[in-house]
């Protein structure tokens, strides 16, 4: 889809890691600046958009030049349920955003891009999901991964378990996925 095209347009260089530690809290993306916009799945349902954040690191705050791609597709993440209970997102709204994913993933392809420093972010209704590199390098990852996580966080991180939303972050913190209320 044009979206994670232009995730690939957006690639730049970096070397290195820079992996802070991640919270069992909601990121927020600070200053936010949409850098492009789409929708995708069957039904054109989900807003996607690719983000500049003011509280990511930039490409100029890391040092090196060296160009570098991974693929993280695959890649194992731990699960946080941000507590205490209360206003999380409707897991069916979530589920929609999950199967657009599975559609795209069958319609376009497994893998997508996602460059350094521009989150990518998700809306359907009442659930948002993100999909943040921390990397200093440009990831790709895969749409079932996605829709798997945000499927489990969605049904198992509710008000039952003391929950609203949660994240699934990599064992490396490079990247992080988070389900959360709009």
């Amino acid at each position: 889809m044009k979206l994670f095209a232009l995730t690939a347009v957006l690639s730049t260089f970096a070397v290195g890691v820079f992996a802070t530690a991640i919270p069992p809290t909601p990121f927020v993306c600070q200053n936010e600046k949409v850098l492009a916009t789409h929708f995708i799945g069957k039904n054109n349902e989900v807003e996607a958009q690719v983000l500049s954040c003011s509280n990511l690191p930039s490409l100029t705050a890391r040092s090196g030049a060296q160009k570098r791609q991974t693929n993280v597709c695959g890649n194992t993440c731990n699960t946080n349920c941000f507590t205490p209970a209360g206003g999380g997102p409707d897991p069916n709204d979530c589920q929609v955003i999950a199967d657009a994913l599975l559609y795209d993933n069958q319609n376009i392809g497994q893998l997508f891009n996602i460059t350094v420093g521009n989150p990518i972010f998700m809306q359907y209704a009442s659930c948002e999901t993100f999909f943040v590199n921390q990397a200093s390098y440009n990831e790709t990852y895969c749409r079932d991964d996605w829709s798997s996580v945000i499927e489990w966080v969605a049904f198992n991180c509710q008000s039952q378990q003391n929950a609203h939303g949660g994240n699934c972050v990599a064992s490396d913190q490079t990247w992080f996925i988070q389900i959360q209320t709009s």
